[in-house]
């Protein structure tokens, strides 16, 4: 009996861990505080959660883009190189309704500084970029 006990309990307790709730930002400054919490923790997953299913990342000056949110996830993964630590600031947010459109400063802790330029909607109940041109091209 205490051995059935134990599988269910930790049967449980995996599947408690296996799944993660992510929070829905309710501001655009919320979705930059949640960018850099799962961008300096590694995590793709969180990271994907805030990225629209069509959305696209800026590349380059060229105007290539990673289209998808899965194509944003594997461009992220790459800027995730070694230690990294990730703080942003909005510098300028004008909201539209459920559309807003930002200009944030951002740094890679001893890395690289940069100046984004996004698109943020408000959808299924929290802000996710729509756009995100992170070097401001």
């Amino acid at each position: 009996m205490k051995a059935i006990w134990f599988i269910v309990l930790s049967t449980l307790s995996f599947f408690s861990y296996a799944s993660i709730d992510y929070k829905k930002p309710q501001t655009p400054s919320e979705l930059h505080q949640l960018f850099a919490e799962y961008f300096s923790n590694k995590d793709i997953t969180g990271l994907g959660t805030l990225f629209h299913e069509d959305a696209v990342f800026v590349l380059d000056a060229e105007g290539n883009l990673a289209k998808g949110k899965e194509a944003i996830k594997k461009t992220l993964k790459g800027y995730m190189q070694g230690d990294v630590e990730m703080i942003t600031h909005g510098v300028s947010i004008h909201i539209n309704g459920d559309t807003a459109l930002i200009r944030s400063d951002w740094e890679i802790t001893n890395v690289q500084t940069g100046m984004a330029l996004e698109v943020m909607k408000y959808t299924d109940g929290g802000w996710l970029y729509v756009i995100d041109n992170p070097n401001g091209f």
